[in-house]
């Protein structure tokens, strides 16, 4: 007989909700897929665990005994994973999903604050698009998630903290008296303009932003990368405007190699925070709360 914890902590959830829906939201997963994993533990067991048609939803009698045994079963489960963790004298590897951009740029604070939590914590991290670092954290496939805040990532917002929040600004190479080479107010000059791609998270603000005042100024997309890094470089060889975050930059903007080409209606701001997985061990509970005062701290 094979059964997948993940089924037990379904079978559990749903015994308390009793209702299909609102379980598969608080298990994070579309309510036909939850309802095919409580299947595949009835077909497993060999019984019918709730009466569907019944209002309100029950477990049967079959069900309630086997609920004792799905708690018994997951809470030694815990156990048994928590008395590894002390074998391993404290030796803690934590999985981390970003995206390039964040990775470059806030990532490296976090690092910074783990080390002053513990020396022997180990890191991995897995860099992928906006949407794709989500599903990593929805699935429990990482520990953290630092992402910028959207409203895919609402029904995680309890189980995030604020880092801040960062410009994206739209920059070029200066003409030979240090103006912009393309300004954005220009509505009678055609401006080549570094898209991200519109997948991404990066490229729907943007595209957004150019949306919304479209009347304004005359673009003209020439060229598109999903990293920032990259439309940085072309914008530095001459090739046009790209929105880029603004700590990507201050070094360019300090030597004065590239100049801001549009005021603050085009410098969209955006918040970034950081998100923990639903299941967590003692050890990331604890790493958690150390992140989130030394974040609250750092921002107070």
């Amino acid at each position: 007989m094979d059964i997948e914890t993940k089924w037990l902590n379904d079978f559990i959830v749903l015994s308390k909700a009793l209702n299909f829906s609102k379980a598969a939201q608080l298990r994070f997963v579309t309510q036909p897929a939850f309802s095919r994993r409580i299947k595949a533990l009835e077909n497993a067991l060999g019984c019918q665990l709730f009466t569907r048609h019944h209002k309100p939803m029950k477990l049967t009698a079959k069900g309630k005994v086997f609920h004792k045994t799905a708690l018994k079963i997951i809470t030694e489960f815990k156990q048994g994973i928590l008395a590894l963790e002390d074998e391993k004298q404290h030796n803690i590897q934590i999985k981390f999903a970003t995206t390039h951009t964040l990775s470059m740029g806030i990532f490296p604070v976090i690092a910074q604050h783990l080390s002053s939590f513990h020396s022997n914590i180990s890191t991995e991290l897995k860099i992928a698009d906006a949407d794709d670092c989500a599903n990593m954290l929805t699935h429990n496939e990482c520990d953290f998630l630092l992402s910028f805040s959207t409203t895919s990532l609402n029904p995680q917002l309890e189980r995030s903290v604020l880092i801040g929040e960062i410009r994206l600004v739209p920059v070029c190479i200066p003409d030979e008296k240090g103006k912009p080479l393309f300004e954005l107010s220009n509505k009678q000059k055609s401006i080549p303009y570094l898209a991200y791609q519109s997948n991404i998270h990066l490229g729907r603000v943007v595209n957004k932003l150019i949306s919304q005042f479209k009347s304004e100024f005359n673009v003209n997309k020439t060229h598109e990368s999903s990293m920032a890094d990259n439309l940085k470089m072309m914008a530095l060889q001459g090739l046009g405007v790209a929105w880029i975050p603004e700590f990507s930059i201050q070094h360019e903007l300090n030597t004065k190699t590239l100049v801001v080409c549009g005021d603050k209606k085009w410098q969209p701001e955006l918040k970034v925070r950081l998100y923990h997985s639903i299941n967590m061990t003692k050890s990331n509970e604890n790493i958690w709360d150390h992140l989130k005062n030394s974040l609250c701290n750092a921002n107070a």
